[in-house]
């Protein structure tokens, strides 16, 4: 039984000789006639299916959601991540072969293990994954083009995904090799020669030169090139306080994120420890493993002292991401939404809803871009931040004078709005009180502070963004900090301060004006400087060379470097690193 598609599986795959073999044995050919009705919707599924040859629909509901001709294309897998429940109906348009696999068989060896069941698990939760990412992608075009079936499809289609993206995701940290980090050897340590050097006795002579000189470390150890992520887990993304191990996933991932797209080495360290003077204690002491500190998840307003503490102890850079990367990141999108729009920075308000620390640094950031005070005016969960409200804690530095005392006053004819609060604060009523061309950055994650698709049926004029990679325009710290730690690590920066902030910033900011060529490493048709593209994709090659040169260049030029680059021979080595360099 082997098929293109199942030798097309297994290069992709990477299955070797006898994990396909076990796969295609698994597998049974099945010939049905045009009108059949493949999977009922509604029905327990017992298997999934490739088509060989033929043409198949998928139903929602008796309307039509896609057909598929294309030999090798899988269905009935979305099964496997919705307990077993068909979600559509596929009926054959004519007559068609396909390859059935039986679930419970495929489902015992995954949990057993088995490589090749483990591989094909991953692939099939990666293919389902794109699929949802596409139809949702596809309802909201019809949407924007008021199609009222789109509308009416997509509030049942939210919650589906939603579950089954749930379901696959805890698939995916469990099977194999649970987690998503492993460690791995950088030099030989094979016999006893390499062992006499890589440990006793050989080992002694870079911790003789460390002693006599500690900046030696960056010349004998992975300190040049390695980050801690650190947290105590009390503000996990949209989770809130809960706590350090419940924190691990997160962490994993932000490491994985340094090594996928900037070659950065990382791991995280959960610590225990809800006291501010002893985390900080606690984070000085780990420093000398490190080239730098990724604080993530601190809670605030503890996270401000944290980060400006231990950077005073410390001559590595200690950054928090949730305040600067978000800060960076939403600051580039603004300045290119606002060119498109025919705005000024300095001329805009700007209204946010979160005062946290994402929204807080976003805010101070933008008067580092150019925004003004007076037009900057925050709001959170007891309303406006009014000078005399009496916090008397950070947010009395950037208190607004001002008579509104809720969001929906606030936000009459703001022209920028920035959530980093919860799902669902932005009214529908609220965003038609705002100005022409409405810019709303709406990052709570999950689930935005408003629905995309609300938001555009309720505005055809708005700008939209969100931190979620399956809309247009995501806003989100990966576009930035894995370069910044690049760049800051490559100077051996002492620091990352305002000025590398900056450049990063423009760096990301100026990227999405340039035409999308080869070079980025992504299928970009169609796809240009925008309403809908106004940051670099987190997958465009070219972010490793602009904004870790830009970030370096600034750590230079402000003196916070410890390492003199040639920039235009480290740009090119960045170039050579991202894959497109010749």
């Amino acid at each position: 039984m082997k098929t293109i598609f199942l030798e097309e599986a297994r290069r992709l795959v990477g299955l070797d000789e006898v994990e396909f073999q076990t796969f295609c044995k698994d597998g049974c050919e099945r010939l049905v006639e045009a009108g059949t009705v493949i999977i009922p919707e509604g029905s327990r599924g017992t298997s999934f299916f490739v088509l060989d040859s033929g043409v198949v629909e998928i139903r929602k509901g008796g309307v039509k959601i896609a057909a598929l001709d294309r030999p090798g294309t899988v269905f009935g897998e979305m099964c496997l991540f919705n307990e077993q429940v068909r979600v559509a109906e596929v009926a054959a348009l004519e007559p068609a072969r396909l390859i059935e696999i039986d679930i419970e068989t495929f489902a015992r060896q995954v949990l057993q293990n088995e490589p090749g069941a483990v591989k094909l698990m991953e692939w099939l939760g990666h293919i389902m994954a794109e699929r949802l990412q596409r139809e949702d992608a596809a309802m909201m075009s019809r949407i924007a083009a008021s199609d009222e079936k789109a509308a009416a499809l997509a509030e049942f289609f939210a919650p589906l995904k939603k579950q089954l993206m749930a379901d696959w995701a805890l698939k995916y940290h469990a099977i194999g090799k649970p987690g998503k980090l492993g460690i791995v050897s950088t030099k030989p340590a094979i016999d006893a020669a390499y062992l006499s050097v890589a440990y006793s006795p050989g080992v002694a002579e870079p911790c003789l030169k460390i002693r006599a000189d500690v900046e030696k470390a960056y010349d004998y150890t992975g300190k040049s090139h390695l980050v801690g992520v650190v947290t105590n887990g009390t503000a996990v993304l949209g989770l809130g306080n809960i706590g350090a191990a419940a924190a691990k996933p997160v962490m994993e991932g932000k490491a994985v994120l340094f090594k996928t797209f900037a070659d950065v080495d990382a791991f995280d360290i959960e610590v225990d420890e809800r006291d501010p003077e002893r985390f900080i204690d606690i984070v000085c002491a780990l420093a000398p493993t490190f080239g730098g500190i990724n604080l993530e998840d601190v809670c605030a307003p503890e996270c401000f002292h944290v980060e400006e503490a231990c950077q005073q102890r410390l001559d590595i850079p200690v950054f928090h991401d949730d305040q600067h990367g978000t800060a960076i990141v939403a600051g580039a999108a603004l300045l290119n939404a606002l060119d498109l729009v025919g705005k000024r920075i300095a001329d805009i308000r700007v209204v946010f809803s979160g005062a946290g620390a994402a929204g807080f640094a976003c805010a101070k950031f933008l008067l580092s871009l150019g925004a003004r005070r007076e037009q900057l005016i925050l709001t959170d969960i007891d309303g406006v931040v009014f000078r005399g409200r009496g916090d008397n804690n950070y947010l009395d530095e950037l208190a607004a004078d001002t008579p509104h005392r809720t969001l929906a006053e606030a936000i009459e004819q703001a022209g920028v709005f920035i959530g980093v609060s919860a799902a669902g604060v932005l009214r529908p009523e609220m965003l038609m009180a705002m100005q022409d061309d409405p810019i709303v950055f709406a990052m709570a994650n999950p689930v935005p502070e408003i629905d995309v698709g609300l938001a555009r049926r309720t505005r055809n004029d708005v700008i939209m963004g969100t931190g979620r990679s399956d809309y247009p325009n995501q806003i989100n710290n990966v576009i930035a900090f894995p370069y910044i730690f690049r760049g800051a690590l490559d100077v051996q920066a002492r620091a990352i301060n305002e000025e590398m902030k900056l450049a990063a910033a423009g760096a990301i900011a100026a990227l999405a004006r340039q035409p999308i060529t080869a070079d980025a490493g992504f299928d970009a048709e169609g796809l240009g400087f925008s309403r809908d593209y106004l940051v670099p994709k987190p997958f465009d090659r070219r972010l490793l060379p602009e904004v870790a040169s830009a970030v370096a260049e600034a750590a230079m030029r402000s003196g916070v470097a410890r390492r003199a680059l040639d920039s235009a021979a480290y740009r090119e080595r960045l170039r050579e690193q991202s894959g497109r360099g010749g």
